[in-house]
């Protein structure tokens, strides 16, 4: 019985975790990102962890910001540590896709050129990506709540049999 009771607990959570993130996945947009992306958003030499995971994100993923590298403008807390600067270093291609990867060029990215500055914004280009593969943690989860199901029928089929 204990068992059972067990089970259930987990089996109840993981169904609340599983509508929870179908309820709220909907919200997931552009706008609440650059909101806060722009509120921040500290730079290349941030040590913070949220600079440090957008700068490893639009280096991996090619992109600058949310929607471009507009997203860096005026009013964002980006402009006010580094106001020469039109968007950060990791917006601008690489010589390779690692961060420590050589800047192409920082003038010409500052200019604009093509081929030096990523001009896609990573909403797009993550977002496609993770749309992409958002069924696979939504099977697995009804997957494992379908043996959790058949876990606790053989509980309580058991505990009724040796009872």
């Amino acid at each position: 019985l204990l068992f059972f009771i067990l089970v259930s607990l987990v089996f109840l959570t993981q169904l609340i975790g599983a509508v929870l993130f179908l309820v709220h996945w909907k919200q997931v947009q552009p706008e609440n990102f650059l909101s806060e992306l722009q509120r921040n958003y500290g730079g290349d030499e941030g040590a913070e962890v949220f600079s440090t995971a957008w700068n490893t994100l639009m280096v991996t993923f090619s992109c600058c910001g949310v929607l471009g590298p507009e997203d860096f403008g005026n009013g964002s807390h980006f402009q006010e540590l580094h106001p020469g600067m039109p968007w950060p270093r990791a917006c601008c291609a690489r010589d390779g896709l690692l961060q420590a990867g050589e800047l192409l060029g920082w003038e010409q990215c500052q200019d604009r050129s093509p081929g030096y500055i990523h001009e896609q914004g990573c909403f797009s280009t993550f977002g496609k990506t993770l749309q992409r593969y958002i069924s696979l943690p939504g099977t697995c989860s009804l997957a494992v709540l379908g043996i959790e199901i058949f876990a606790m029928f053989f509980a309580f089929c058991l505990y009724y049999n040796f009872d």
